[in-house]
């Protein structure tokens, strides 16, 4: 009843009888009028001729009504059927959703934009491919195709499912899936529709909280160390170096000597400690790059690990300051440079390439070695605190922590690109402030 409510007062069902009305009221008070006027001495017989002309003129009239009205109203009806589709299919095509149609034989049917950007097909390319053309083969050996038909036969639909998919050039990029049936007019099944959100972004910022909040934790933790392992420390080199003072014995010099080293090894370490933990609290200032490069690379020749290292410095000149620490960006400096010299122990000519470029309303600093490289697995954790590639004892794994902390609160950021056996080049982006 609803239905042919709705249908009534959408086909103007109203306005149609009252239309009607008046022109059957108009056709027969014009003949009642021809009667009155021109016909009063007509014949029963003609008269009624006249009766029967007068019902088929305006049932004619009526029917010419009709045509031209459902006329009309068809095409109203099928541009807004057109507009609608319309419509539709711009929400489908310009939604950032991979959104994708297969039939019952799971062989796509259709591709949007979305589905071109996240994944790397072009629509003329993919159409007509099973949908297991997209599924990483492991997947396909676990069966999940069957396992979400499953889903979709027991509630009609699949949500929110986290799995894989392949893109174009072979990564498998994490998606969220939802699944539901699409039926034709009679409620038969005649295809599946899928709709794949990119949670790339979404697990990074997730990856990104629980590294700030493993940070915090580590820091609390280093600041604790760093105190109780600080002040007996302190003890233990003045005691140290009264023993020096009060021997003579070359043997006991000797040892002594390498307690002292061992020591300021520890003090170090303290030391990173503290950095990592400690935010600081100086004034940041307008800072020359290319003059912090130069000082870093000036104090460092005088490192006797640094004196057989070639420093090439391509520095593009004139750039604008930037705004930081002047301390905490010669830490970071000092730090990478380091790094690059330790990277390349063994090496006969070892050589660190410093170059500076602008690039729009960025500098960009880079940093290469031409050391062993960075594996992949270790790229990937290569900022994490703690975590080093050099050998037990030769460093503490948190420089590269400090200084992507640094980076990071001066609102650039820092990466690195290297493959293994092929050098490795830290690159750091700072934003020119005005």
């Amino acid at each position: 009843m609803k239905e042919i409510l709705r249908f009534l007062r959408e086909a103007r069902v109203g306005y149609l009888f009252f239309t009607s009305l008046i022109i059957i009221g108009i056709g027969f008070g014009a003949f009642e009028i021809i009667h009155q006027t021109l016909l009063t001495e007509t014949s029963s017989e003609t008269m009624q001729w006249l009766y029967f002309s007068r019902g088929v003129i305006v049932a004619l009239v009526l029917m010419l009504w009709a045509a031209w009205t459902v006329y009309n109203y068809r095409e109203y009806y099928e541009d807004r059927l057109e507009a609608t589709k319309l419509r539709y299919s711009d929400i489908i095509e310009h939604s950032a959703d991979a959104i994708i149609t297969i039939d019952n034989e799971r062989v796509i049917t259709s591709w949007n934009q979305g589905a071109e950007e996240m994944l790397g097909w072009e629509r003329d390319e993919i159409i007509g491919k099973p949908i297991s053309y997209i599924v990483p083969d492991e997947l396909i050996a676990m069966q999940e195709l069957e396992c979400i038909e499953f889903g979709l036969k027991y509630k009609g639909h699949v949500r929110n499912y986290e799995t894989e998919r392949l893109t174009q050039n072979g990564e498998k990029k994490l998606v969220n899936l939802t699944e539901s049936f699409i039926r034709n007019k009679d409620g038969e099944i005649v295809g599946r529709s899928q709709i794949l959100r990119d949670l790339t972004d979404i697990k990074m910022r997730e990856e990104q909280i629980q590294q700030s909040e493993r940070l915090a934790t580590v820091g609390h933790m280093a600041a604790g160390v760093a105190h109780e392992v600080g002040n007996p420390l302190t003890a233990i080199s003045s005691l140290v170096q009264v023993c020096q003072r009060k021997t003579d014995d070359d043997f006991l010099q000797d040892q002594l000597k390498k307690v002292r080293e061992h020591i300021q090894r520890i003090n170090k370490i303290v030391r990173d400690l503290v950095d990592f933990s400690r935010p600081s609290s100086m004034q940041a200032e307008n800072v020359q790059i290319n003059e912090e490069i130069q000082s870093a690379v000036g104090l460092l020749k005088h490192d006797a690990r640094c004196r057989n290292v070639n420093f090439e410095m391509n520095l593009e000149d004139n750039l604008p300051p930037i705004t930081c620490v002047p301390d905490q960006i010669h830490q970071v400096l000092v730090n990478l440079f380091l790094n690059a010299v330790d990277a390349m122990e063994g090496i006969s000519e070892p050589v660190v390439t410093i170059t500076t470029i602008r690039e729009e309303q960025h500098i960009k600093l880079k940093v290469a070695d031409v050391g062993k490289g960075i594996t992949e697995e270790d790229q990937s954790r290569i900022f994490e605190p703690f975590f080093t590639t050099k050998e037990v004892g030769s460093g503490t794994g948190l420089g590269l922590s400090v200084s992507h902390g640094i980076i990071s609160k001066m609102d650039g950021s820092i990466w690195v690109e290297s493959e293994p056996g092929e050098g490795a080049t830290f690159i750091i982006e700072l934003p020119i402030k005005n």
